[in-house]
């Protein structure tokens, strides 16, 4: 499957340079890079998708943001709040990343009795000599003066951004991620944010700084459920990768929807399992470029938006994922003419890793899969995202952070060594 129109042949296949930035994501736990850079076009959306937005007033806070747009509840039926799973293997025992259901049966493993849907997906705490969790979202679910700064209604989506404290006295190195956001959240990029901050919703993308993406975060994307690496266990080539975090505030920038008949909440439970600081032996360096910027599709046309990066020394890839919307049914990706990434759900665009301990599953040209194994990569080789646009809307589709409403084409990932660019 290393012929790039194996699966399904490109039609008017548009090459484009894309605005390529230093990835906010950067997903792979133990991405030490520096903070990211700004992206290459003033305004462009960058960092999986963030849409831009004027910079309120410092501390401007909004308890539930205003709506970007309006989404047609026609959508409800096609998708529902669970986006359907690509067959795989269990992740509640095998090395899967990025899924949609959580392992726990139990319907509310964290005991909180919200009352609200998703409370399946609250995930506990670690132990306090184990680890730390970041909460966004209330601290009292009985107050709704707190519970209604994250509700999101009937018909709403948002871009916008969360803030919580991070419960620390003393900066802890990690080597181990778990995410778990309730259902509606399509995806999430964080950032450090800013001191003396309220928690709680911002009508930007920033928690109040204006932002886009920043640095001091742990990663992002497009999931219900990241688990890296799967169940703490790192590939023997990828012992030593960790990262640290410092006291402070948290910032998320969230993309949710409801395109059900009833209100729920926005939140999300972040779990940092700690290490030994000195035991960080690499650093793990970011994959990040977005297209699509000059997408204007005309309704009933297909279109097919292909970009490229080159590898700036040697390395190998550790994790990938695409991020797009409604009308791409499909995001591949090739390392030179080898094809390492196919997505085929833009509900949850699947995150692989890649390393000598995960099996992903096959590539079928109708399921997510990708490569498995190590991916190496030397000098000047070639890192080739598509995105195969099919415009089934009565709208002309343009680069926009809507589900519905626009489009998007952004490869984000880790590499270990050298990079692209």
């Amino acid at each position: 499957m290393d012929d790039p129109s194996h699966i399904s042949a490109p039609t008017a296949a548009t090459p484009g340079t894309g605005a390529q930035v230093a990835s906010p994501a950067t997903p792979a736990v133990g991405t030490g890079a520096a903070s990211p850079a700004a992206p290459a076009s003033p305004g462009a959306m960058v960092a999986g998708g963030a849409a831009p937005v004027g910079t309120p007033a410092a501390g401007a806070m909004a308890p539930a943001g205003e709506p970007i747009v309006s989404v047609a509840q026609a959508m409800a039926a096609e998708q529902g709040m669970n986006p359907p799973q690509t067959p795989q293997e269990d992740p509640c025992t095998a090395r899967v990343v990025s899924y949609a259901t959580p392992c726990s049966k139990e319907p509310d493993p964290c005991n909180i009795k919200s009352g609200w849907p998703g409370d399946n997906y609250c995930l506990p705490a670690p132990a306090a000599d184990k680890g730390v969790q970041i909460h966004f979202g209330p601290t009292n679910y009985m107050d709704k003066a707190q519970t209604d700064r994250y509700v999101i209604n009937p018909g709403q989506e948002f871009n916008n951004s969360v803030l919580a404290k991070i419960p620390l006295t003393e900066a802890k190195a990690y080597d181990h991620i778990e995410i778990h956001m309730r259902p509606g959240s399509h995806h999430w990029i964080s950032m450090s944010g800013p001191a003396g901050a309220q928690e709680g919703f911002y009508p930007d993308t920033g928690c109040g700084t204006g932002q886009q993406f920043g640095g001091g975060g742990f990663g992002g994307g497009q999931n219900l459920i990241y688990d890296n690496p799967p169940h703490g266990m790192p590939a023997p080539e990828n012992v030593g990768l960790g990262r640290q975090i410092a006291p402070g505030a948290s910032c998320i920038g969230l993309h949710a929807y409801n395109f059900e008949d009833k209100p729920h909440l926005r939140e999300i439970w972040v779990n940092l399992y700690y290490m030994d600081a000195s035991k960080i032996t690499q650093q793990a360096g970011g994959i990040g470029k977005v297209g699509e910027l000059e997408i204007n599709l005309a309704p009933g046309r297909n279109q097919t938006y292909t970009y490229t990066m080159s590898a700036a020394g040697m390395g190998r890839i550790i994790q990938l994922f695409g991020h797009r919307h409604q009308w791409t049914p499909r995001f591949a990706a090739w390392l030179g003419s080898e094809l390492i990434y196919d997505s085929h759900s833009w509900q949850e665009s699947a995150t692989f890793d890649y390393d000598s301990l995960t099996k992903n599953p096959p590539m079928d040209g109708m399921h997510d899969g990708a490569k498995s194994g190590v991916v190496p990569f030397n000098s000047g080789d070639v890192l080739k995202f598509s995105c195969f646009v099919e415009n089934k809307s009565k709208h002309a589709l343009t680069f926009q952070n809507e589900l519905e409403g626009g489009e998007m084409c952004n490869m984000w990932g880790s590499t270990v060594g050298a990079s692209f660019r």
